[in-house]
């Protein structure tokens, strides 16, 4: 009988080719004294991103390929449905997240019994497209909801696998995972991790997702405001 993993780790990539080998490296490099399985979600990649994928020696890798394009929030729900590891970290395929911060992520669930931790970029390194909005969103969390966090959006989280397994995935929800955890009653830590630039491939955020984005956050709100958030548990 095989034993499941401690740690399931869930990347959605698309178009990142350039990008797969160093971040597996670099996850080699931070997580060799763990158990975890690495599980890529390939959103119908138009480069060679499955082929790195499927050819890289790493035993723990795991590839879902769509044959269409879903987006992030699908890829995202696919490789969380798959992860049996008893805790899930989250995290982009673009190199910005740096894998050196799971462990201490980890280690604050595991010793203090937080539900999630997320990333806070506080030197994000983002173009002004991608910042603004994300400071638009995160205002009108901490303003309406009880959840105070400083940037819900960011990919690196840590979770345990109840947790990651209860919140809702579709359309643009990927960015509001923390928000729908909390409105679920889960307990949630924020801390400062590291953010890189992007060096290889192109930011798939566009102008258009922004309006998205932010009418998907109403429509959270406004349904959290119409059912109350459950219990925190204990």
């Amino acid at each position: 009988m095989t034993v499941p993993p401690l740690l399931s780790i869930v990347i959605p990539v698309f178009n990142e080719e350039h990008n797969i080998d160093l971040l597996i490296e670099s996850i080699e490099k931070e997580l060799s004294n763990y158990s975890y399985e690495l599980i890529f979600i390939d959103d119908f990649s138009t480069d060679g991103t499955r082929k790195v994928i499927e050819t890289h020696p790493n035993p723990h890798r795991v590839l879902i390929a769509f044959e269409s394009n879903k987006g992030q929030s699908s890829a995202l729900a696919a490789g969380i449905k798959y992860a049996c590891g008893q805790y899930i970290a989250t995290m982009d395929g673009d190199l910005q997240n740096d894998p050196s911060d799971i462990p201490k992520m980890l280690h604050l669930i595991q010793s203090e019994g937080w539900d999630m931790v997320i990333g806070y970029r506080k030197n994000r390194q983002d173009p002004v497209l991608k910042t603004i909005p994300s400071k638009i969103a995160n205002f009108m969390i901490r303003t309406t909801t009880q959840l105070s966090v400083r940037d819900s959006g960011c990919a690196l989280k840590v979770m345990t696998s109840k947790t990651a397994k209860e919140i809702p995935l579709h359309g643009e929800l990927h960015r509001f995972m923390a928000l729908n955890a909390h409105i679920n009653g889960a307990r949630i830590k924020e801390v400062p991790i590291i953010h890189h630039p992007r060096l290889y491939g192109v930011s798939k955020y566009g102008l258009e997702r922004t309006f998205k984005v932010l009418k998907d956050l109403s429509v959270i709100i406004f349904n959290h405001k119409v059912s109350p958030p459950k219990r925190v548990r204990t």
